[in-house]
């Protein structure tokens, strides 16, 4: 595989060495660490799981245990003929706690402790309230609890089972038997200990073991890999022998063969190297070498470039770098010998963004195939704007050209004899000429716009002034409609913006507000934080937008209702140009619809930099 870098002989050779030197002094302490670290986690996961699964068992146990207990301690509180009072219960408690490892607690459905195994009957009346804790209330709840937690002062973690009971003279109740969870926090420790010092010997033996280990099998590697090294540093090394007839004999064979080559093939590589390099970097087009698996085997700069590769990626295979509908169009995953050139077209991240095309090619002499990328952003985007100003273009002048056509002929055929008649007729045709010269306007705006041609002066502007000047110029216009104007704003806001762009943007919300909402209405200019970024809203209290428009709002002559715009003035192009000019500032512009009814038009105001 060649690399479009020059090194000298040299620099390879030093770099082979130290490669090689690195493995020869890592391989035996491979071996050694791989054993031991085999044995540590083979140790933590024993340990681990059989402190889970003993401590899981032992409490088990208990639990089973201590609710044996419980039921024999609910069967003898049932039995009792008289009321159950503290009197009665904490000698019955007594009797049922004599072993020493057990607390028995008989509890009223009041939480009132009735007896106590460790209590005399004035400590037990003197008792706190047991009716909050988790094991009582799963017993009167569920008819079974259980929970670990300390008992009053006791700094031992205890584990609790209770279980309700019903006497007939004196209501329901709890019986709670507790044991101290020692014992299985004794054993997890005793078996915890047992398993390191087991680790720590079979680790020292795994050390030694996997030493002796290492030192036998490694012994061909190092001396094939000390002859490598020779052969890295001279091109007349001797041949290596090796004592062995397994896969490493072999190996020193295709390397003794490889030196026998060495030299013959360098010097004719190095000449088409340079050679190949010298054409291909000239190359304005990318190029990309496959092989017959289509991984990349050559890649001039103009393809890594294009690509945004910060070196090149030999080795690597093309649908990593190239999606998948480019390779179907190119032909490559159908087959992978085909000889039939193919031609694609695709989109590249940015910034900025590009498209490419990409023609593939097979190599006659080789197995593989040659890929040829070539950067027609510009034309792309230069056939797109014809084609977009034409099909839109044609279709708004449609309309006031017809009107101008069909009116100067009426002219032309006699109505210019009549002088109201006439007049009507030139009247209409001064609107749909204004109306012309408003669309080409708006289109020269919006092309200068996307071929960015309009520079834009951000800098600190006091946000308030700007939003009176604007309210200033359409306060006529709104009057006309008795339309109120409000403004919401702090006076001495400042925002990073350019001044005129900002105008023409609230000029455009405000001037559409005023059109399309009906007389007596109410407009608000405003600042609000939304989701820590401030913006300027225009508000009003019209019709609203209908929810299927939104979305396309600020898409070039779209319309909410063509016929009512056109009447209006509108030519569609006000909106895609707000947007494109909030581009510019690096801010987003966007609709809400108010409740119950209105509509919210907002530009993102940046603060001003620090």
């Amino acid at each position: 595989m060649i690399q479009f870098t020059s090194l000298a002989q040299s620099d390879l050779l030093d770099t082979a060495e130290r490669g090689r030197r690195v493995v020869v002094f890592d391989i035996r302490g491979k071996y050694v660490l791989s054993f031991l670290l085999l044995v540590v986690i083979t140790i933590l996961a024993t340990n681990t799981y059989l402190e889970y699964a003993l401590g899981e068992w032992m409490e088990s146990q208990l639990v089973t245990e201590l609710r044996r207990h419980a039921e024999t301690g609910r069967s003898l509180v049932e039995a009792q003929e008289q009321a159950l009072t503290p009197t009665v219960l904490n000698p019955l408690a007594h009797q049922l706690g004599q072993h020493p490892d057990l607390r028995i607690t008989l509890i009223a459905a009041d939480g009132q402790v009735l007896g106590d195994s460790q209590r005399d009957d004035e400590e037990v009346r003197a008792m706190a309230n047991q009716g909050q804790q988790p094991e009582f209330l799963a017993a009167i709840q569920e008819g079974f609890g259980q929970s670990k937690h300390y008992f009053d002062t006791s700094s031992r973690p205890m584990l609790y089972v209770a279980v309700p009971f019903r006497h007939a003279l004196s209501g329901s109740g709890v019986v709670r038997v507790a044991t101290a969870m020692e014992s299985v926090r004794f054993v997890n420790n005793r078996l915890h200990w047992i398993i390191l010092t087991a680790g720590l010997i079979a680790g020292l033996a795994a050390v030694t073991l996997s030493s002796l280990s290492a030192h036998w099998t490694t012994r061909s590697q190092r001396h094939l890999i000390a002859g490598a090294e020779q052969m890295a540093r001279s091109r007349h090394a001797p041949r290596i022998e090796v004592a062995a007839n397994d896969e490493l004999a072999g190996l020193a064979g295709f390397l003794n063969r490889l030196v026998e080559e060495k030299n013959l093939t360098w010097t004719q590589l190095s000449e088409q190297k340079s050679q190949m390099t010298a054409v291909l970097h000239s190359m304005n087009e990318g190029v990309l070498a496959l092989d017959g698996q289509q991984h990349i085997t050559l890649m001039n700069r103009s393809a890594q470039h294009l690509l945004g590769l910060p070196q090149p990626v030999p080795g690597q295979p093309l649908a990593t770098l190239l999606p998948a509908n480019v390779l179907a169009g190119l032909g490559l995953d159908r087959n992978l010998s085909s000889t039939q050139p193919g031609h694609a077209e695709f989109d590249l991240g940015g910034p900025p963004p590009r498209r490419v095309m990409a023609t593939v090619t097979f190599l006659h002499e080789h197995q593989g195939h040659v890929v040829v990328l070539r950067d027609v952003t510009e034309k792309h985007r230069l056939d797109t704007i014809r084609r977009d100003f034409v099909a839109n273009v044609s279709h708004e002048l449609r309309t006031p050209v017809s009107v101008l056509q069909a009116n100067a002929q009426t002219l032309l055929d006699g109505a210019l004899e009549d002088p109201q008649y006439s007049r009507l007729l030139l009247e209409a045709m001064e609107r749909n000429a204004n109306r012309l010269a408003q669309i080409i306007a708006d289109l020269l705006d919006l092309s200068r716009l996307e071929a960015d041609q309009v520079i834009v002066d951000r800098q600190a502007i006091p946000l308030l002034a700007v939003v009176q000047e604007v309210v200033e110029l359409v306060q006529g216009t709104a009057d006309t409609k008795q339309i109120a104007l409000q403004i919401e704003m702090p006076p001495a806001l400042m925002v990073y913006a350019d001044a005129e762009v900002l105008r023409r943007i609230l000029i455009n919300f405000l001037d559409n507000a005023i059109k399309y909402i009906p007389d007596h209405s109410r407009i608000t200019v405003r600042t609000r934080t939304v989701q820590e970024q401030r913006r300027l809203e225009v508000v009003d209290n019209g019709p609203g937008i209908a929810p299927q428009h939104r979305e396309r709002l600020f898409e070039r002559f779209y319309r909410v209702d063509s016929g009512r715009s056109r009447k209006m003035g509108g030519t569609g192009l006000g909106l895609s140009i707000v947007k494109h000019l909030a581009d510019k500032m690096g801010e987003r512009v966007g609709m809400e619809a108010v409740e119950p009814q209105g509509s919210l038009f907002w530009v993102t105001l940046s603060p001003p930099s620090t």
